[in-house]
């Protein structure tokens, strides 16, 4: 160590002696040291404010020489402790005590009606800034947090604009044919927003501009989404978007041009490798074979380009501050025709009066959004004879060469250019609020948040009259009309206390207050067949069909909290909420969800000192709470009427009258309830250079919404919708962030998440017979009414339930062709366990196999910095989880071959050698463990001037690898559809040039 020190000072004498040779500067040297043990920091990065290319290091006496002259500014930092500026004067000697950063613990985290510090939360929260999102050209919000938050799994499809399925500590209702939703409340600047799809947006929160947030809070537990009450049921998550700020006037502008590409190769055979597999497994179909070449994936796929461009404008006083942000996203998808497009506006405005007394906030959002869907065509891509060409001069279909027969598949190609299917939303969200701190209450505020969230959308879908009808081969196009509007206005006012009690070093926080809400949605559409051409638009003259509808919905609550801090150790949190909802019966519109929570900061108790060596964070936490659900279709408690079908109607005399049918209801229907009880230890280790959290947590809901089967002439209906069944999900969360090296010219850090969640079903309904199978989801193709999951006590919700399928020596399933058991038939005993030993293979057969849902999710996230280079990467892995491949049980067969027409087949038919389709094979249900590496990100900040406060250009590529033993073309996709690998968007691999300046 000496020798070492005694070097390093020999070449920093060195290089003194050039720099006084070579420098009019003069030169300033001392010592920067800790506050509390007086020991030398090692590493501190001193630079000069003018000029950021001057600079050095402390070295292991924690002395530093830089060039400065008087009047010059030095900047110390150092991670852990507080960034410092000095002023370079007579009298300054050049040593400095840098004082201990508390922003990792002091850091404000918003939660429900409020914030707090980060070392004062007793909930499990967790804060993600702006320069953690996932980077590329995201369309809406929740796609930034991908792989950054323990517990929080995000599923989105590969559409332009797509939707997402978000899951906070796993799912919880059954009943989502019923509209319950397991995604999380989303709330946006204080105002908890509608989630729901409407009519002509792929994703109601597109209206968002990406760009313009600035953190994203996620309330995992029931003690901090508690006091959302009946809507905090599945997480909430918190978006805070960029506010204004004092001082001249600052533009900041980011834009980027992208390119996306499809990442995966198909399973179907190609041309060549099809003609094989007639030859062989059909020859008597050669001669009718076409003279094509045709890959049709490649011919409904294409090289998207898009491109966004976003503006922001901030500036102000102390007292008034703005900020107006506008921007443009136009994304194409890999399918042709597919897109998204958003133009985003708004700003917000903050005013403060009489020296703060009266604060007052403006803020308005605007998203236009258009979308064009496209028809589900890449199960008919994988599947069309590939020696047939896309187009036929002959062909009475728009020109496009199709089958005479009416339900074979139809030619995806026309399907895309025959098929206008088009979306507009506009939705903008305005909200004022108003705060008073009382003057003559030292502590007391009284605040009111009056929010307006208006979505206005159409959807308009035509079918051209040439386009093949593949169920009923009647042609004369279809055209669908709808309109939608959702009115939603909310009032919430609170008053919030802060009481200082000095005597006992301790506070008290209290929030109490009310919110109302009410929503009104209303609904119009028709249709009809057999299109005419008038004056240049279509009508239809045919099965022509309407309806509307408009539903009103209110939510009142109550809510009250207390944060209480005793000796800056010990914390205490309780708040308690009432609802009450217009979804139920006049019996069951009020409902109570309490919450409570305690934690303690070890390091404050006298023998803490001595952990503070080592730890310089250390909290345990624990809480409970309830929280609810009321995300579901209006009405379930009432009974409505339909009439019979005409062949249901009675005959008066020569007349038939249609009967009216009632819906079995149960009128006593209430909230979904879940109650998590959770233990939490925070820690920070070298200054918090390295800090964390560890979760372990058990939630269990009950009152599940589901239809069960009704006990006979107990109700107009066989099965109703009413409250059964318990899910639980219980599981540990581990995170930790790190800064593994920060130097002047070099940084690294590096910030990992792991979640293991195990999900089961407690309870279905009320019956308690062992022998009682479940109830069958998940619907498949390849065959009418198929389904591969089940919903069973004991099991988790994405079951899957198949035949055990019997292994020859090769590992391989056993082929459906030979007669195996000797009994003289070739049959499904051949292949197939026959469970139950009663010689026979039915629905008695199916086993429970694996689930859909990961065992292990793991985030990884980490930037490494070299002088202005930087380069970014999130990784992400879901273990455990399996995937249906159902493209290949639909289409891994040789029948297939000549099903009708000559179809093209998946290539694991000659690996398998199946004659029949075989859905409901084990062999189908695949591992569909996965390593990806999701993000790469390489940047250039070529740095500021007189002119530019900032000048970056970088670029991107979003889905750039992916490890995984899944057979088909993305082991993750099928999690937005239930783990069913089936006719899904294909998932494409985008390349990204971004710009980002500052005025």
């Amino acid at each position: 160590m000496r020798i070492l020190r005694c070097s390093q000072r020999i070449v920093a004498f060195a290089a003194v002696c050039f720099l006084c040779l070579t420098s009019a500067f003069s030169q300033i040297s001392g010592v920067v040291s800790d506050p509390t043990s007086g020991e030398p920091l090692i590493g501190v990065n001193v630079t000069v404010k003018s000029n950021q290319s001057v600079g050095t290091i402390t070295d292991f006496d924690g002395r530093y020489t830089i060039n400065a002259g008087e009047g010059d500014i030095l900047v110390f930092s150092y991670v852990g402790y507080n960034t410092t500026e000095q002023e370079v004067t007579p009298g300054f000697d050049g040593n400095l005590s840098l004082g201990e950063a508390s922003e990792l613990l002091d850091e404000v985290v918003v939660i429900g009606y409020g914030a707090v510090g980060k070392k004062d939360l007793t909930g499990v929260v967790t804060k993600v800034n702006e320069k953690d999102f996932i980077k590329g050209s995201i369309n809406s919000p929740e796609k930034l947090l991908n792989g950054k938050v323990a517990g929080l799994q995000i599923s989105s499809n590969s559409d332009p604009g797509g939707e997402s399925r978000i899951r906070i500590r796993g799912g919880t209702s059954i009943g989502e044919e019923f509209g319950a939703s397991n995604d999380p409340l989303i709330v946006i600047d204080g105002v908890p927003m509608d989630n729901r799809s409407v009519a002509g947006s792929r994703n109601p929160l597109n209206f968002v501009n990406a760009s313009e947030i600035a953190s994203m809070t996620v309330l995992k537990d029931a003690s901090a989404a508690a006091i959302y009450g009946s809507r905090g049921a599945n997480g909430v998550i918190i978006i805070t978007t960029k506010q204004g700020s004092s001082g001249k006037l600052k533009i900041d502008y980011s834009g980027n041009v992208n390119a996306a590409v499809l990442a995966a190769e198909t399973t179907n055979l190609s041309a060549a490798n099809f003609r094989n597999a007639i030859n062989s497994k059909a020859p008597q179909e050669i001669e009718f074979l076409g003279d094509s070449n045709t890959d049709w994936v490649d011919e409904v796929t294409q090289v998207a380009q898009s491109t966004e461009h976003n503006i922001g404008l901030s500036g102000g006083t102390k007292d008034i501050n703005y900020r107006l942000f506008g921007g443009f996203l136009k994304n194409n998808g890999v399918l042709l025709t597919s897109q998204h497009q958003t133009i985003s506006f708004g700003g917000n405005v903050n005013m403060n009066f009489f020296d703060k007394v009266l604060e007052v906030r403006l803020k308005s959002k605007t998203g236009l959004t258009e979308d064009r869907f496209t028809p589900d065509v890449m199960g008919s891509a994988i599947g069309f004879d590939p020696t047939r060409p896309v187009l036929d001069p002959d062909s009475p279909f728009g020109g496009y060469y199709q089958w005479d027969d009416p339900l074979a598949v139809t030619n995806p190609v026309s399907s895309l250019m025959l098929t206008n299917d088009l979306g507009k939303t506009t939705r903008t969200l305005n909200s004022a609020g108003l705060t008073i701190n009382l003057p003559f209450v030292e502590g007391l505020s009284l605040t009111s948040d009056v929010s307006y969230d208006l979505i206005d959308g159409t959807k308009r879908k035509l079918e051209d009259p040439t386009l093949k009808d593949n169920e009923s081969f009647v042609r004369g196009g279809f055209l669908f009309n709808e309109n939608f509007e959702n009115y939603t206005k909310q009032i919430e006012s609170y008053a919030t206390y802060n009481l200082p009690l000095e005597g006992i070093n301790s506070k008290l926080n209290l929030v109490a207050g009310h919110s109302w809400l009410e929503s009104d949605q209303q609904n119009r559409w028709e249709q009809g067949r057999e299109l005419t051409l008038e004056d240049g638009e279509y009508t239809y003259t045919t099965d022509i069909q309407q309806d509307s509808f408009l539903v009103t919905n209110r939510l009142i609550s109550f809510f009250g909290r207390a944060n209480f801090t005793l000796n800056e150790k010990y914390l205490i949190t309780a708040s308690l909420r009432r609802d009450g909802s217009s979804r139920f019966g006049q019996g069951n519109r009020w409902g109570l969800f309490p919450s409570a929570a305690v934690a303690w900061r070890v390091l404050e108790e006298d023998f803490g000192k001595t952990l503070s060596n080592t730890f310089s964070d250390l909290k345990l936490r624990l809480s409970w709470g309830v929280t609810g659900s009321q995300e579901f279709d209006d009405f379930l408690y009432s009974t409505f009427y339909s009439y019979s079908t005409t062949d249901a109607a009675y005959q008066f005399g020569d007349g038939f009258v249609q009967t009216l049918r009632g819906i079995g209801v149960d009128p006593n229907i209430k909230w979904e309830e879940s109650r998590t009880l959770n233990f939490g230890i925070d820690y920070g280790l070298l200054n918090n250079r390295i800090n964390g959290s560890i979760e372990v947590y058990n939630k269990t809901t009950d009152d599940l919404i589901f239809k069960i089967a009704a006990p006979a002439f107990t109700n107009l209906s066989d099965r109703i919708i009413t409250n059964v069944g318990e899910v639980s999900n219980k599981g540990v969360e581990l995170s930790l962030n790190t800064i593994l090296y920060d130097k002047p010219n070099w940084g690294l850090s590096l910030n990992f998440n792991a979640t293991r969640n195990v999900n089961k079903i407690i309870a279905l309904d009320n019956t308690n017979d062992p022998n009682f199978g479940g109830y069958e989801t998940g619907g498949i193709s390849g065959d009418v009414g198929q389904t591969i999951q089940i919903l069973k006590v004991g099991e988790s919700i994405g079951t899957f339930r198949t035949y055990i399928h019997k292994r020859g020596a090769d590992g391989l399933p056993i082929p459906d062709k030979e007669d195996i058991n000797g009994d003289g038939l070739v049959d499904l005993l051949d292949i197939y366990e026959d469970i139950n030993k009663d010689g026979l293979i039915n629905e008695n057969d199916l086993v429970v196999n694996e689930s859909s849902q990961p065992d292990l999710m793991l985030g990884l996230s980490t930037t490494l910095r070299y002088k202005k280079f930087d380069l970014s990467a999130t990784m992400r892995s879901h273990l455990g989880n399996y995937v249906y491949n159902n493209v290949a049980s639909s289409s891994g067969f040789f029948e297939k071959l000549t099903d009708r027409v000559t179809n093209n087949i998946d290539e694991s038919a000659f690996r398998l050698n199946f004659k029949k389709r075989q859905l409901k094979s084990d062999y189908y249900v695949e591992n569909a463990s996965f390593f990806k590496l999701d993000n790469l990100t390489l940047g250039y900040n070529i740095g500021s001037n007189k002119a530019l406060r900032n000048f970056r250009v970088y670029g991107t590529v979003t889905n750039l690898l992916t490890i995984t033993g899944y057979s088909g073309l993305d082991p993750e996709l099928p999690q937005y559809n239930g783990g069913i690998d089936n006719n899904l968007y294909p998932i494409s691999r985008n390349f990204l040039i971004g710009l980002n300046i500052g005025f």
